[in-house]
């Protein structure tokens, strides 16, 4: 988000005691300078112009590495079973 980048228009919306204090709580974790900043990502995101931040870029990438790993594991424990399998084949036709 530039910071930079001048801002001329102004939108005020109501929320309820919870919201807010979610919305503070959502700023505190982000690290974001004000509550402004985080509605005005939220925005963004749903415009599709917002740029994810470092935290969820890196969450997304722990994620997928998970991912890979647990699949790398089941295609060397397909690949055992269809070793295995031609093994018996080879020796059963001796």
């Amino acid at each position: 988000m530039s910071v930079l980048k001048r801002r001329c228009r102004m939108v005020s919306f109501r929320l309820s005691d919870e919201e807010y204090e979610g919305l503070k709580s959502i700023c505190m974790t982000v690290g974001a300078r004000s509550l402004s900043d985080v509605a005005r990502d939220a925005v963004q995101r749903m415009l599709g112009n917002g740029v994810a931040s470092k935290k969820d870029l890196e969450a997304e990438v722990d994620s997928l590495t998970a991912r890979m790993n647990l699949l790398a594991k089941e295609v060397e424990r397909i690949t055992r079973l269809v070793d295995g399998d031609k093994a018996e084949g080879s020796a059963a036709g001796s």
